[in-house]
């Protein structure tokens, strides 16, 4: 049976990273993090447009979400990056991995991936599950600033996947180069997303394991 949700899940991410893949100036940024807004928008009433493990991980444990529902969005996703990766990769010509600056340490990069993964869970937690912002208008513009600054400020750092699908899903797409490092990126993704959702818990206490709210994210 087909089911609406993991197939949004495989195209709204397929399609950031097709656009992650294919983007290559400095302007890519901009293009990644409007990719993602637009594909929020799109996909929130259907999927609730998570398009990331550690966005699907943080939903998880603030109690929105079944962890079997989150372990066949977090295969949808990884499929739909693979996916878009070998599309974009055809098309651009070349196939690029998640990688860490040349003068960047391990501790620099996965910190800063971590870092930023968390704030990205954070804010997606606070605008998309807070009743007490139910039915806002900006919630895809915040989430995907978080992405453009991040990626300005530590993507020549980390890569700045911010987003473990789409550091495993390069990797595959690449051949598998870089996989290790994909791993590292993924797992440091998933305990930002992990830490996001326990400091949701503790800021607003009230509104966490309210499974099966209305909200844009969680639909």
């Amino acid at each position: 049976m087909i089911n609406p949700k993991t197939i949004t899940e495989t195209v709204g991410t397929g399609l950031l990273v097709f656009t992650i893949q294919v983007a290559s100036t400095e302007l890519a940024p901009i293009a990644i993090g409007s990719i993602l807004i637009a594909g929020v928008f799109a996909g929130g009433p259907v999927s609730g447009a998570h398009y990331n493990p550690a966005v699907s991980l943080a939903i998880t444990l603030r109690g929105n979400m079944s962890s079997q529902e989150m372990v066949l969005y977090m295969i949808a996703q990884i499929v739909g990056a693979a996916l878009g990766g070998l599309c974009g990769g055809i098309v651009a010509g070349r196939f690029s991995t998640v990688g860490m600056g040349e003068e960047a340490s391990y501790l620099q990069a996965l910190l800063a991936e971590g870092i930023v993964t968390f704030a990205l869970c954070f804010v997606v937690l606070s605008v998309a599950t807070n009743p007490k912002v139910d039915n806002n208008q900006y919630y895809g513009l915040a989430i995907g600033l978080v992405v453009v600054s991040g990626a300005i400020a530590v993507g020549p750092i980390s890569g700045g996947a911010f987003n473990p699908a789409v550091a495993l899903g390069l990797s595959i797409a690449g051949a598998f180069d870089n996989l290790s490092y994909g791993f590292m990126v993924a797992a440091a993704d998933l305990v930002g997303a992990a830490v996001a959702a326990s400091c949701f818990r503790v800021v607003i206490p009230e509104v966490t394991g309210n499974v099966g709210e209305t909200t844009p994210l969680t639909a």
